[in-house]
């Protein structure tokens, strides 16, 4: 017979993963991509699978703060041109999100990685990348992806809130700009 798993002890396993890739995140790239962020005229956020449902969320609390965020893929996302950036969450760096990359790439735009290791196709299509070393510095017991996702979640709070404070945005006007529709 299995023993099971004890949910709580496995919470706290999640968080102090959490608390080891954070540990392990360059700072500095996390600075040049919320300056990257800060200089675009608009920022797309991309990714596959569960990685592009983190880019989303991302997308949309860079609205709240005031900018012209995009997901890649969205209905009325507008082409991507000069003085935009791309900002890629991709684990493994290679495929669709690469192709968006070379995209951005021709069309003059900047393109930024958040990823699990560098030098991969996308990595070397990017402007700025931020390293989640997930697998490969910081170990997981959770399921596939699960960390890097959480990570790529936690480091788009991260760095909306860096962008909402370097841009003086009060809460309440995120508020003002939340959904009031559903």
């Amino acid at each position: 017979m299995t023993v099971p798993l004890s949910v709580g002890s496995a919470l706290r396993s999640a968080a102090a993963e959490l608390v080891a890739l954070a540990d392990a995140v360059d700072e500095n790239e996390l600075a040049a991509l919320r300056d990257a962020v800060l200089a675009a005229r608009r920022v797309y956020f991309t990714g596959a699978g569960r990685s592009g449902l983190m880019a989303r969320a991302v997308a949309m609390r860079m609205m709240h703060i005031g900018l012209a965020s995009f997901a890649v893929g969205e209905i009325a996302t507008p082409g991507i041109a000069a003085g935009d950036l791309l900002v890629c969450f991709s684990a493994r760096g290679s495929g669709s999100i690469t192709a968006q990359a070379r995209t951005a790439r021709e069309q003059d735009a900047g393109v930024a990685v958040v990823t699990t290791a560098s030098g991969t196709p996308l990595t070397d299509l990017a402007g700025w990348t931020v390293v989640l070393p997930v697998r490969n510095g910081v170990a997981t017991e959770q399921h596939a992806g699960s960390l890097f996702e959480q990570g790529c979640l936690v480091v788009g709070d991260v760095l909306c809130r860096a962008v909402q404070t370097a841009l003086g945005v009060p809460t309440a006007e995120l508020d003002r700009r939340h959904a009031n529709l559903s």
